[in-house]
């Protein structure tokens, strides 16, 4: 829905004037379509599939595909009925902002009784002496993991540990809003949700705050589940019914984009997903953080990896392909792996694009019906996917957030 989208939001929190945002986004979104629309009429040679290999053999120079995980988890703790839910913090090189995050935690409302797991990922500087603090107080369970490296395989040590109903994830440079565990569980207990997803607002380094992305209320279920692809593929910011986890972990081995999870596994395997307009998360803008150091560089090429490592763990959970499938099959290949991977050069980029068109083709054929239900934007990624344009694939990259 429109006022879910990015130009609806930015202008709201600019002005808190629904008419004046609602006017921008509508006129970003016509924009954005009569540019992609004026693209398409260029014509443009298809790139060509007959030497995959070679391609793949560029990528794997430039990063190696990481190694897949094992294909069986180890259980989940027992739950415990008097805990609400578990907050699992992967923590590495934190000592900046650590403090602030827990207590952002431990401050929240006392009606639902939460577990704090805090995953200390190898930390060199004094996250370890600043984590001290809250060992052994209660409902605090702080972890010295020393077999990381990601925030992948700290989180799936904390969900080993996690006896709540629920699961949330928090970076350890970000910030829960007062009362955000109240709210998401009140909606959670409420429309007995598998997911619930609230709105965040920007923080920079220095704890300045800006721009809020607010969620209409809504439940997606049925015809209307799909939908929830609107919502942001970030773990946090939600809360997760804890047996979504009991198959479905973090790929361990990636170093970013580890989050494809989410929208891929999660949301297609969660049967009642809500979102909530209350404002619970602060996420900050960090140029040390995990996706500022990685996009535009040889390691967003993971975000293609990930493609192939998400269609095998599908084909191991034996989850519907549907119109929800498709859509987010379509939408990793198109414009997240073009914004992630934008910033390397040419040559590389359409190696990835062919690699991209491949795969998808190789996917999508059985749900040719389906294409036509696709929200617009995703139908233009598709149709350059299909068509092996490169040109429209940067075209709906670029203009995703716009024309959507």
């Amino acid at each position: 829905m429109i006022r879910n989208q990015r130009p609806y939001q930015l202008m709201y929190s600019k002005t808190g004037n629904k008419i004046m945002s609602m006017a921008v986004a509508v006129c970003a979104r016509c924009c954005g379509r009569l540019g992609f629309f004026a693209g398409s009429l260029r014509k443009r040679k298809a790139e060509s599939l007959n030497d995959l290999e070679s391609s793949r053999q560029n990528l794997e120079k430039l990063c190696p595909k990481p190694k897949p995980d094992e294909t069986e988890w180890t259980p989940m703790a027992a739950p415990e009925e008097a805990v609400d839910l578990s907050v699992i913090v992967p923590v590495h090189n934190a000592e900046k902002y650590i403090e602030d995050c827990v207590e952002s935690i431990l401050n929240q409302s006392d009606k639902y009784r939460i577990q704090v797991i805090l995953v200390n990922d190898g930390s060199t500087d004094q996250t370890a002496k600043i984590l001290e603090r809250y060992r052994g107080m209660p409902d605090v369970l702080v972890i010295d993991f020393h077999q990381g490296g990601s925030a992948a395989k700290a989180r799936n040590e904390g969900i080993l540990h996690a006896v709540g109903e629920y699961l949330m994830f928090v970076d350890s440079d970000d910030m829960l809003r007062t009362h955000a565990v109240e709210v998401l569980m009140e909606a959670a207990k409420r429309e007995d949700a598998d997911v619930v997803q609230g709105g965040w607002q920007y923080i920079d380094e220095n704890g300045g705050c800006g721009p809020v992305q607010i969620y209409e209320e809504c439940v997606y279920t049925g015809r209307r589940r799909a939908d929830c692809l609107d919502l942001p593929g970030m773990p946090w910011g939600k809360v997760y019914r804890r047996e979504l986890f009991s198959k479905i972990r973090f790929p361990s081995n990636y170093t970013c984009f580890e989050d494809t999870i989410i929208h891929f596994l999660i949301f297609r395997k969660a049967q009642r997903i809500v979102s909530i307009q209350e404002n619970v998360y602060l996420w900050r803008k960090n140029s040390t953080g995990i996706t500022s150091m990685n996009q535009g560089r040889p390691s967003a090429v993971q975000g293609y990896w990930i493609v192939e490592e998400m269609l095998e763990r599908d084909r191991i959970l034996g989850l519907s392909h549907d119109q929800m499938f498709l859509e987010s099959l379509t939408m990793q290949l198109s414009n997240y792996c073009y914004a992630n991977l934008r910033g390397l050069d040419e040559v590389r980029k359409r190696d990835v694009f062919r690699m991209c068109c491949a795969l998808y083709q190789n996917n999508q054929t059985e749900y040719e019906k389906e294409i036509a239900k696709l929200p617009y934007a995703v139908r233009c990624g598709a149709k350059a996917l299909r068509m092996n344009r490169y040109d429209l694939w940067c075209s709906q990259g670029r203009l995703f957030q716009l024309m959507n």
